[in-house]
């Protein structure tokens, strides 16, 4: 009794340090942005409702993960915080379910002490937990989906490990485990569609540590688990249309060169499990980098040699070795094996393969220092064990400063991928976005001249047209927006940036047209980037300037759900009710806007202008000085301002002042004119 109050002791304080390390070395990215396609995907889920819900059956994918989008998003909206700490206590709810899952592998099925399996979990756990290559699916948000599928996927086999030991009660907590066990499986399907390799782990778990008397009979195991677990693998793939077409399609793409090249890439991938250095958002292997002729099929016929002696050998090798490197294929093949993908390597999808280099160093080190129960040698292993705690937080941490922003994030990529061009793609149009023109203009040119896709092209042509807009280019600006869309017809940024030109020129029905067009594109193709904000926002403008007010009523309400509070959409909400005779809605808009400045100065000399029509002429004159103590230089207040007191027969004096103030600071001619002649009647006896 007293030994299993101090391991369950143990362990929750060995759990508490985990969460703080992980808080610790995950503190720098609490309050980091969106990055790259987070923004993408957000809207998807939310804002534009696509086939995210449409429908539940037949069954699609990534519910679960689509749901926990929404729920951040009821939370906080659009920031951050909340996305990032989600994220992160996954992370930890994983590094736990690790630490129990070799806990219970190892605990009465070795000769080891019960302190040395609980430091071996412990060790297990902290490097899971701290190591550099998990950033991706932890601090980057869209990498969410292999964060919680990892931890449904490890929380089903932990569930399968409990329901499997022979002290259960067979007639009651056994069917309760296993029962947890598909559900938790279920979820791992309805986060990531790369989690059918389950079956396959855990039954790999059978074989290599179920062959002692701790365990129920493996007659149980198959009718009560194995054969649900078939089963429902198998329905998920009959009823998710998507996946099964997704299947078939890269099924006919495979390609012999690109199959070979993943022994290397398996290799290089174990490798950065181990040592979790020069880590790349986004990996460009050259040509080059792969071996040609006869010895292309080296890397390959190695893995498979190694498979061969690891099972031919499978009694006499350690069920840890079996096990961790046999995982790490396993749950690595969606990805990495014959169906081809157009990345070849992303460090999100090694979350969970990760667990076996992980396991396997741990083992291999606790073998080493802690095994022969030598004082000094033990000494030396803890001595180490903590440095190399230590190296991992700061490398930790380090890797994700990088994600502080998306310029960081794309120049450190550019630094170690410097030939990709998606990369420069990237970079180019993140630098846009942040108005950096003279820094986007040599990666777009190199694009645009480069033998990339029309794809990539199509977008180089698109944004140097916007920065010719910039130059006062204006010809060559048109000239690059039709060539983007002659190279990609489905891209929406060409439209956008061609609505935007011909909105500058005043031809807002061609505006409109061009506009519409990207609107179009952006919710109907997947494009990686989010649909600008300013898209709703220029589409309420045009539809203002061309008097359809239901249409720019409707932009400028999604306008301002995604950026509430926004002065010019305030502005614009408020000019639309007042020329639909929304006198009330008008009033509310121009008073929610705040931060004073010119958009202040704009929205009370509305409010001027409707209490006029009220019959409230206070109010009117009270409107008309706040807008120029906003703005001293706004003319329209000032005439209207002159125009109220003159139409009172009030100060006539006072009344010229803001008359002549107005015309010193107005430029249009019509009003111009109409100032003269209210001038003229002051002056006239």
């Amino acid at each position: 009794m007293n030994d299993t109050f101090s391991t369950r002791t143990q362990l929750f304080f060995s759990i508490l340090a985990l969460l703080i390390l992980i808080l610790i070395a995950y503190a720098n990215t609490l309050f980091s942005p969106f990055n790259f396609d987070d923004e993408a995907l957000l809207q998807r889920v939310v804002f534009y409702n696509s086939d995210a819900y449409h429908e539940i059956w037949p069954v699609q994918y990534r519910h679960l993960l689509y749901f926990s989008f929404s729920f951040n998003h009821s939370l906080s909206g659009l920031d951050t915080f909340s996305y990032h700490l989600t994220n992160l206590l996954f992370h930890f709810l994983t590094s736990v379910v690790v630490l129990l899952i070799v806990f219970k592998t190892l605990n009465k099925n070795t000769q080891w002490e019960s302190k040395t399996v609980l430091g071996l979990s412990v060790t297990t756990a902290l490097l899971f937990a701290l190591n550099p290559l998990h950033t991706e699916a932890v601090t980057y948000i869209s990498g969410r989906a292999s964060g919680i599928g990892g931890f449904f996927y490890l929380l089903a086999l932990l569930f399968f490990i409990l329901g499997s030991e022979r002290n259960r009660n067979p007639m009651t907590t056994v069917p309760l485990f296993y029962f947890l066990t598909l559900l938790a499986f279920t979820l791992a399907l309805l986060t990531k569609e790369t989690t059918l390799t389950f079956p396959l782990a855990v039954f790999l778990y059978d074989l290599c540590f179920m062959k002692n008397e701790r365990w129920h009979p493996f007659k149980s195991r198959l009718f009560f688990i194995y054969l649900p677990l078939a089963i429902l693998a198998g329905a998920f793939l009959t009823l998710s249309p998507a996946i099964h077409n997704l299947i078939m399609d890269l099924a006919g793409k495979i390609d012999i060169n690109y199959v070979l090249a993943q022994g290397r890439i398996l290799a290089y991938a174990f490798k950065l499990c181990l040592f979790p250095i020069n880590l790349v958002f986004d990996y460009d292997f050259p040509s080059n980098w792969f071996p040609q002729a006869f010895y292309r099929f080296t890397p390959v016929a190695v893995w498979l040699v190694l498979v061969f002696v690891i099972l031919k050998n499978f009694r006499r090798i350690s069920p840890v070795v079996v096990f961790s490197i046999l995982w790490f294929l396993i749950t690595l093949s969606p990805t990495n094996s014959i169906l081809p993908r157009a990345d070849l390597l992303s460090e999100r999808n090694l979350y969970l393969p990760s667990l076996g280099p992980t396991f396997l160093i741990a083992y291999a080190f606790y073998h080493f220092f802690f095994m022969k129960q030598e004082a000094s040698r033990s000494k030396q292993g803890l001595v180490i064990l903590v440095t190399l705690f230590l190296i991992l937080g700061s490398l930790l941490i380090t890797r994700n400063s990088v994600y502080r922003s998306n310029i960081h994030l794309w120049e450190d990529t550019y630094k170690k991928s410097p030939a990709d061009l998606k990369v420069l793609h990237n970079l180019s149009h993140f630098y846009l976005e942040d108005k950096r023109y003279q820094q986007a203009l040599v990666p777009l040119l190199k694009l645009s001249r480069s033998e990339a896709g029309d794809f990539y092209r199509a977008f180089a042509h698109s944004n140097l047209g916007s920065i010719y807009i910039q130059n006062g280019n204006f010809d060559r600006a048109e000239r690059e927006f039709h060539k983007a869309i002659e190279l990609e017809p489905t891209l929406p940024l060409g439209y956008l940036n061609l609505g935007s030109y011909y909105a500058s020129r005043g031809e807002f029905h061609q505006a409109r047209t061009e506009f519409l067009r990207a609107l179009e594109r952006y919710i109907k193709f997947r494009w990686g980037y989010p649909m600008p904000t300013e898209l709703d926002l220029n589409l309420a403008r045009v539809n203002w300037q061309l008097k359809s007010f239901s249409a720019a009523q409707k932009h400028i309400l999604k306008y301002l759900k995604r950026v509430p509070g926004s002065s010019d959409g305030l502005l614009l909400l408020g000019k639309i009710y007042q020329e639909q005779g929304k006198t009330g809605l008008a009033v509310k808009a121009f008073q929610d806007i705040q931060g004073g400045g010119l958009a202040s100065a704009k929205a009370y000399n509305n409010l001027g202008i409707l209490y006029i029509k009220m019959d409230q002429y206070k109010k009117a004159r009270d409107a008309f000085i706040a807008s120029i103590n906003y703005y001293p230089q706004i003319p329209d207040a000032h005439y209207n301002l002159g125009k109220l007191i003159l139409d009172l027969k009030e100060h006539r004096t006072l009344a010229q002042n803001h008359l002549e103030l107005a015309l010193n600071y107005n430029q249009s001619p019509s009003l111009q004119k109409e100032i003269n002649r209210l001038l003229e009647q002051i002056q006239s006896p």
